[in-house]
């Protein structure tokens, strides 16, 4: 069995203490402008790429005034071009807030949030929250 450590299995030892898990609120960094205040009828929002840097589980939450769906795609590579198995997404109803998770364990180095409004009217986005975590 292959290992990243090139030391020998017999000085190998991980350690037994379970402890908080990293996690990074990346809703206002930089690279990570937030969405719109209002996306027109049957508009949508897609975010530019996002390096996940390691981080395995992504939570992106928002709150909507319009119905729609908030969508988590994964990519293998940084670029954004070879996704990760379909979106993952979850349905927005009026003013209700709503949660994404992407944790199945999958590996993959960007995603981007698309966030789709199915109503007739423009949409009030509000509460965008975007969250990694390394579990």
């Amino acid at each position: 069995m292959s290992q990243v450590s090139n030391e020998l299995n017999t000085q190998y030892w991980e350690p037994v203490a379970t402890g908080p898990v990293g996690q990074a609120d990346i809703t206002a960094w930089p690279g990570t402008p937030p969405p719109p205040g209002t996306i027109a009828a049957a508009g949508n929002y897609t975010s530019n790429v996002i390096i996940a840097d390691g981080f395995k589980a992504i939570a992106a939450a928002i709150t909507s005034t319009q119905a729609g769906a908030i969508s988590i795609q994964r990519f293998i590579d940084r670029a954004g071009t070879i996704a990760q198995g379909a979106a993952i997404s979850t349905t927005l109803v009026d003013a209700t807030p709503a949660v994404v998770n992407s944790n199945d364990g999958l590996p993959f180095q960007s995603f981007v949030v698309k966030i789709t409004n199915t109503g007739g009217s423009t949409a009030t986005i509000t509460n965008f929250a975007l969250l990694l975590n390394a579990a």
